[in-house]
């Protein structure tokens, strides 16, 4: 019996040259500047670089930003988007936007550390799971230099703003009422879209055309193809190896689990137990891989069930919408 491969109509947005075909696009990059950010007066990019940036010190690592713009009022915008949980991630944003800060310094006494602001902007494909919070979804996190007592801004110089992509594949079109979660909405379902369907919020905000326009797969040079090929493999490797990391986490927790068991219980609750704490755990780590976005068939493989198995274990959970592909 022959198969059908599945060809997505769009590349995907969330691969290093999926990302950077899209907001590499000045006209694109400044109308989602100006939908995410609220300002007085939208802003006007000017230039874009997606190249790494050298540090002063030979003794510092370089940073690497996916994409760095400036607006023609100097404000720099530094762009990321980041697949992989990562340790340490909350200080390497902080890292990367204060470093943009401290190479405005002049040599010159006339320059009086007079700043020019620098936005941080972080997609991430994971939950960033701050410590301290409130228990609920954080779909934007608008970071500012306040003053704890009376919540005044100390300064307006330094911003980061961190978006969770999973928290979106559960939302339907009609959730979304502000302007940056169309495009938040649009990047986390554009993979499943076909050009058969209407553009989502295109209405409301016609670059939206230009976007899927230009993600479109069939759009693309042979040599952007090939280029993106390689990206859409590097886009999932890293994903594997992160949703492995779980998965050997999670079987190490039920391991000793086990052990616990054994030295507790009688020999037949143990094996019931046993039993019980596999189906448990398993469910336990589809449920969070499901929920940071991975795709059906792949956690399905991880696990080591079959889809129908997977949709089974998790039919109770009304809120992942899991379906057959």
């Amino acid at each position: 019996m022959s198969t059908t491969e599945y060809r997505p109509t769009y590349i995907n947005p969330l691969s290093d040259f999926g990302f950077k075909k899209i907001f590499g696009d000045k006209e694109i990059m400044t109308a989602f500047l100006n939908d995410l950010i609220k300002t007085p007066e939208p802003f006007e990019i000017i230039s874009m670089d997606m190249q790494e940036s050298q540090a002063e010190n030979p003794e510092l690592r370089d940073v690497i930003y996916d994409i760095r713009c400036r607006s023609t009022d100097g404000t720099e915008f530094i762009v990321e988007m980041q697949n992989r949980r990562q340790l340490n991630f909350r200080d390497r944003a902080i890292f990367y936007t204060s470093r943009e800060i401290s190479s405005q310094v002049q040599k010159s006494e006339e320059w009086a550390y007079s700043l020019t602001p620098v936005i941080g902007i972080f997609f991430m494909n994971f939950k960033l799971n701050i410590p301290g919070e409130k228990e609920g979804e954080y779909p934007l996190r608008t970071v500012t230099l306040k003053v704890e007592e009376s919540q005044a801004t100390l300064s307006d110089k330094m911003r980061m703003y961190f978006l969770e992509l999973p928290t979106f594949r559960k939302k339907k079109e009609e959730d979304c009422t502000e302007k940056y979660q169309y495009w938040m909405y649009n990047l986390s379902h554009m993979r499943e879209m076909n050009n058969a369907q209407t553009i989502p919020f295109a209405d409301k905000q016609p670059i939206f055309n230009k976007v899927f326009n230009i993600a479109e797969v069939a759009n693309m040079t042979p040599e952007e193809a090939r280029r993106y090929k390689i990206s859409e493999k590097n886009y999932w490797d890293s994903r594997a190896v992160m949703e492995t990391a779980l998965l050997e986490a999670s079987e190490a927790a039920l391991a000793k689990g086990r052990e616990e068991g054994r030295a507790e219980g009688r020999a037949e609750g143990r094996a019931e137990g046993r039993e019980e704490g596999k189906v448990e755990m398993k469910k336990e780590i589809v449920l969070r891989m499901l929920a940071n976005g991975s795709p059906v068939d792949l956690v399905a493989d991880l696990v080591g069930i079959t889809i129908d198995e997977l949709i089974d274990l998790v039919k109770d959970e009304k809120d992942l919408g899991a379906k057959k592909s």
